[in-house]
């Protein structure tokens, strides 16, 4: 049996060696011709070829005897065992372990590496460019020393209404007739980023306001963070450090219902003008913040205000007794102070006017009719925009010289379900009446007044809130992403195939009590329940059902409910 292989063994080393020299051949055909060798010169270099390849048939026929080399006879008289499948899959995964070990290990050998050789920030700026789910169009260095986001985002609402007829009358009496509509809520293009690895900015306008050709802001702000023992700071127009709800300390992206709680409405100002510091402590399970402010005028967002002494202070601590699970169980607890002087009346005191430092405290329907305040002025006499941005409850202006306000903040969160609850307590310091002759009236002392709210929510198909552990407030995109995002299209089969995205249901009560002494600005209770639908981690509609009272009222003022329905679409990246 050995010898006949060895006979085929030879017929193919033949075959070999005609083949290598017919190549030989025309390879040389094609190269200039070399000088012709002598006869025995040939002869004697065909013996030396022959005399290897002997050499080698000799070592094959070793090697065969050795049992090195397994001849077909005996493959044929040791037919192979069939291949076990789950054994070669195990060797593959194996293998497949392994090998993503050890690129694991190697890549956390080469960081460490890099680490404790260090790297000097801004050696390496080549900038890259991706889509990042959650923030857009985003530009940065490999080692992320600078970064860019050019950012926008809309929310388009439209409202439908029902009122009693008595809050039709004008105000006082009433409120002006709530119309159907549709309007952008806001428009809002942004540019932020970091640089040299320790500053940040933000720049947000908000183009859905524009008052007198001054464009109005979101924040505005540049800063610098990783400071010793202060931690971050911003200059610029920032957010007031108080409150808890989405438009107050994190972003209006993040928000439950279509409009903040009426207590929120009333009391902060979640814009203004001033420098802001923030650190963290404990694996960021205790921050605080503080801010020193200029207030906005009259409180619009132009970033602009004018008067001695019209400064606000603000401070805010947080604390997280429990976060687990990166984030889907957590306990927040947060308060906040502020101290502000209030603004000095535009207008000079005289007859039926109030000069000097004055407050005011109010609150629309909890879900808006206008844009900002620009829809029907607040005297009701000239319109500006379409639309009605009348408050259900009022103080009307009287004159006192600073506010104080205190606030505390709950939140759980419990896999796809959360509770949110504030409240706050608000004193007009030192108030009085003023005379037609511009004197000192009446005092009404430090009336205070209060409010809050409680809301739940519940992802029906399994998803979280968000929550920002280094400032201690709400993730600035509400949630993470969808499980599954929203897509209806037609597989390969033919057949429909769909995601569902994510939902959520929510309902909040709220209120606000904004009488006080012989001030009567009245009082209002809120009901509001949603549904939200994320599609993806850009893209999500809202659907809010409203009911608000207003009730116990000053002389002359009706007492009423209005209802409302709100659709918002809203874009982000």
């Amino acid at each position: 049996m050995v010898s006949t292989w060895l006979t085929e063994l030879r017929k193919y080393i033949v075959y070999f060696g005609v083949a290598v020299f017919t190549a030989a051949g025309v390879s040389q055909a094609q190269q200039p011709p070399a000088p012709l060798q002598s006869a025995p010169a040939a002869a004697d270099d065909l013996k030396a070829r022959v005399e290897a390849q002997q050499k080698e048939i000799d070592e094959l026929k070793t090697m065969i005897r050795a049992g090195q080399i397994k001849t077909a006879s005996a493959e044929a008289a040791d037919p192979a065992k069939p291949v076990d499948e789950k054994e070669v899959k195990k060797i593959l995964d194996t293998y497949l372990k392994e090998k993503d070990e050890k690129k694991k290990k190697d890549d956390a050998d080469k960081a460490e590496k890099a680490n404790e050789e260090g790297y000097k920030v801004g050696t390496d700026l080549k900038m890259s460019t991706r889509w990042n789910p959650l923030a857009g169009v985003t530009f940065e260095t490999p080692n992320k020393d600078f970064t860019a986001h050019i950012g926008y985002r809309f929310q388009l609402d439209n409202v439908y209404w029902t009122q009693n007829d008595n809050l039709r009358r004008s105000a006082p009496a009433g409120i002006g007739d709530l119309q159907d509509g549709a309007f952008f809520r806001r428009s809002r293009p942004s540019f932020d980023g970091t640089a040299w690895e320790v500053v940040e900015f933000n720049a947000e306008l908000a183009l859905e306001q524009v008052q007198d050709s001054v464009p109005n802001f979101d924040e505005l702000y540049v800063g610098v963070t990783k400071l010793p023992f202060i931690g971050s700071v911003r200059v610029g127009h920032i957010k007031t450090p108080q409150g808890f709800e989405g438009d107050v300390s994190s972003s209006s992206k993040a928000m439950t219902f279509l409009e903040r709680a009426a207590y929120t409405d009333a009391f902060y100002e979640n814009f203004a003008t001033g420098i802001w510091a923030s650190n963290n402590y404990l694996d960021q399970r205790v921050t605080w913040e503080a801010a020193v402010y200029r207030q906005d005028n009259q409180r619009t967002n132009s970033a602009a205000d004018f008067g001695d002494g019209s400064y606000g202070y603000t401070g805010r601590a947080t604390a997280l007794p429990l976060y687990e699970c990166e984030g889907r169980h957590l306990l927040h607890l947060g308060v906040s102070g502020t101290f502000r002087d209030n603004e000095v009346s535009d207008t000079p005191p005289g007859a039926g006017i109030v000069g000097g430092r004055v407050a005011d405290f109010r609150a629309r329907p909890e879900m808006r009719d206008g844009i900002g305040d620009f829809g029907n002025s607040l005297a009701g006499t000239t319109t500006v925009l379409p639309g009605n941005v009348k408050r259900l409850v009022d103080t009307g202006t009287f004159n006192s010289t600073s506010t104080s306000i205190v606030g505390t903040e709950l939140f759980y969160v419990l896999g796809p379900f959360s509770l949110q609850t504030e409240y706050a307590w608000t004193r007009a310091n030192n108030s009085f009446t003023r005379l037609a002759n511009g004197n000192d009236g009446k005092s009404l002392g430090d009336p205070v007044f209060s409010g809050g709210y409680i809301e739940l929510s519940y992802f029906l198909t399994g998803e979280n809130r968000t929550y920002d552990k280094r400032l201690g407030r709400l993730g600035s995109t509400y949630i993470a992403s969808p499980f599954t995002p929203f897509f209806g299209v037609r597989g390969e089969d033919g057949h429909l195939a769909f995601g569902t995205g994510a939902w959520e249901i929510a309902a909040r009560y709220s209120h606000l009590d904004l009488n006080s002494g012989a001030l009567r600005g009245g009082k209002e209770d809120g009901v509001t329940l949603g549904v939200n639908w994320y599609l993806n981690t850009n893209l999500k509609m809202q659907f809010d059902y409203l009911h608000n009272d207003r009730f116990d009222l000053a002389p002359g003022a009706f007492t009423g409910n209005v209802d409302g329905f709100g659709i918002r679409t809203q874009f982000f990246f």
